[in-house]
């Protein structure tokens, strides 16, 4: 019946836009129908009575990124146009515009002169549009299940191809090669590409399971997205019950093993009851005694900390009356184990499932609870992409591409106007940390065309080459002179911030890096008190706050221990996510900017990875070392 509903739903959601009235207009050069919105109706029943994609809706209109509300007026691109209009928003450059829409910042100024002047909020731009891929999404698309060996280039060449379209049909593919045994989409020429020798079905059921697809993709995207404020508690959700599913690599079995002693042959003959007329060829081989101060498996540690912080946050919210079933799994970092827990019945009654822990394990479990429409919590990997294809997933650290991006907008924010020098250690351009300085340099030269405002300078100076005295002739000594150190390389990092600190004894100085720069042990921490080193990170605890003592106090008094990064992190993930759910109820999704929880070392802030993706926590704290020898949080960004 549920289904049922959700059907008829959807098809009055059409008939209604097929039936409203238009009016067409012409704005920046461009042609627009004008679509009153009406009540039920939404992104994907509009997109799909008008024929357009909801990316170009969106880059029209870029306030239905907030969701569509009943009477909004929306611009309907008229086919034929050759640009999409953007408006700019807050902090955007041109480099982020460019890379948005994959175009060279030379071609947006060429169309829009006006930016030559800067920049500001409300601008809008005339973007080139790309062609249109070769290939349609009603057109004939087939599953491919890839082979060991093969890659982009194969695929791409059996299927009479381009890479690209295979990125389009499968962005997931933009950001990483081929996986064997994984399935992905691929055009379906005639001859080559149907056959079920290359893994590919018939063209007519193929034509199917692509609608299928399709439809199953956007009955996801259509989930309400309400922006912070339009969600209320609701009473109802506080009253449910709720099953947790919580898979973590505790590995038990090498717990009870390691937690064994093998019994030997004098021992067994001490034992005057049981061994005393035997001879050594008749004691059992496998005698054992249990440890009596047993010790836990080193790679058990970690996640027993992280699973101890979660038992404290479902604790606090039983007490606050929120009813919760927790399961917790031993996936025993092992794809077999995971694999059979997904079998288990109780699987599909789950309301929300925290890991596993280890990108290599997290798809079966993602895509399981992608089918079953339930919230899935990456809680400790950064890596792997599943967020951008999967609507129900959350991704809890954010991505070193993430945490560059926002270190960048960081600098233009925090140090307009400075001295900005990227200090290069060696050749860095096939680094993230290239990334990093390119934003940078965006940034400055965007801000540079607007009229009036101070931005300082900017020197990309080569240590090796210039020595500390060249480097010394480009300092000022009354502006802050703002440094960035492009490398990974512990040895060039460790000598860059040496030379700095004495750089800092005649000059203003102040060094922006990466989290990773605190972890060089060849470092002395006190360089980076003189140095100010400013820094984000997704984690800090500050053990001045009232609520962090009570958790520690708390822990100890359970468990015996103190605890830990993993401890803090538990609790984090589990109250977050298990608030959600008592608050708001299993769609939580579009509430997540309304939800006000107190966290022991994150500010979380999820953002959505495109409009077919999930979502990543972009929340980040500004820390900075203080030549008092401390380490403030000077504010979060990315919320």
């Amino acid at each position: 019946m549920k289904y049922l509903i959700c059907a008829f739903f959807l098809l009055f959601s059409f008939c209604s836009v097929a039936n409203a009235q238009e009016k067409e207009v012409v704005e920046d050069g461009s042609h627009y129908v004008l679509h009153t919105v009406k009540k039920g109706e939404t992104l994907f029943s509009v997109s799909q009575a008008y024929h357009i994609e909801q990316k170009d809706l969106v880059n029209a209109n870029p306030d239905l990124k907030f969701g569509l509300k009943t009477g909004q007026q929306v611009r309907i691109p008229v086919p034929g146009n050759k640009y999409a209009i953007h408006k700019v928003s807050r902090e955007e450059t041109l480099y982020s515009i460019s890379k948005q829409y994959q175009c060279s910042i030379d071609t947006i100024i060429k169309l829009n002169p006006e930016v030559k002047n800067g920049l500001w909020v409300g601008m809008k731009l005339k973007i080139p549009k790309k062609d249109s891929p070769a290939f349609s999404s009603e057109g004939s698309v087939v599953r491919y299940t890839v082979k060991k060996g093969e890659t982009l280039f194969n695929v791409s060449s059996r299927f009479k191809t381009s890479i690209s379209e295979l990125q389009t049909l499968n962005p997931f593919l933009n950001s990483r090669g081929l996986i064997s045994g994984e399935t992905i989409l691929v055009p379906g020429p005639d001859g080559e590409g149907n056959s079920e020798e290359n893994g590919a079905e018939n063209t007519e059921g193929n034509q199917v399971t692509a609608t299928l697809l399709q439809e199953q993709t956007n009955d996801v995207k259509t989930y309400p997205e309400p922006v912070s404020g339009d969600c209320q508690p609701d009473k109802i959700a506080a009253s449910r019950f709720y099953h947790v599913g919580l898979l973590l690599p505790l590995y038990l079995p090498a717990n009870d093993t390691i937690n064994r002693i093998r019994v030997t042959a004098e021992e067994m003959f001490q034992d005057t009851t049981s061994f005393v007329d035997k001879a050594v060829s008749d004691l059992p081989a496998d005698s054992f005694r249990v440890r009596k101060n047993a010790v836990v498996y080193p790679k058990s540690e970690n996640f027993l900390n992280f699973y101890e912080g979660v038992l404290l946050a479902a604790d606090s919210l039983k007490n606050a009356g929120m009813h919760i079933d927790l399961y917790v799994f031993d996936t025993n970092q092992s794809p077999h184990v995971v694999d059979s827990l997904l079998h288990l019945e109780i699987f599909k009654k789950l309301d929300l499932i925290i890991g596993p822990v280890f990108p290599e394990l997290q798809k079966p479990v993602a895509d399981f609870a992608y089918r079953n429409h339930i919230p899935f919590v990456s809680p400790l990997s950064s890596s792997g992409n599943l967020e951008e294809t999967n609507p129900y997933y959350f991704k809890i650290n954010p991505t070193r591409k993430c945490i560059i991006r926002e270190t960048a907008d960081y600098i233009s924010r925090e140090y307009s106007g400075k001295n900005l020098i990227i200090l290069k250690m060696g050749e860095y351009r096939h680094l993230p940390e290239a990334e990093l300085v390119n934003m940078v340099k965006s940034n400055y030269y965007s801000s540079n065309l607007q009229p009036g405002t101070a931005t300082g300078t900017l020197h990309e100076f080569n240590y090796p080459e210039g020595g500390l005295d060249g480097l010394k002739s480009i300092l000022s000594e009354d502006t802050e002179n703002v440094f960035i150190i492009p490398s990974e390389a512990e040895g060039q990092v460790s000598v860059a911030v040496t030379n700095l600190n004495a750089v800092a004894e005649d000059f203003p100085v102040t060094l922006v890096g990466l989290s990773n720069f605190q972890k060089y042990k060849s470092i002395q921490t006190e360089y980076f008190h003189h140095e100010k080193l400013n820094f984000l990170s997704p984690y800090f605890v500050d053990y001045k706050s009232r609520l962090v003592n009570q958790f520690i106090r708390k822990y100890r008094h359970d468990y015996f221990a103190e605890p830990d990064q993993f401890s803090f992190q538990g609790y984090d993930v589990a109250f977050y996510f298990l608030s959600a759910l008592f608050n708001y109820g299993k769609d939580f999704y579009g509430c997540l900017p309304s939800l006000k929880v107190d966290l022991m070392q994150g500010d979380f802030s999820f953002k959505r990875v495109g409009t077919n993706g999930g979502y990543m926590n972009g929340g980040l704290f500004i820390l900075k070392y203080t030549p008092d020898y401390r380490i403030e949080r000077k504010g979060v960004t990315g919320k």
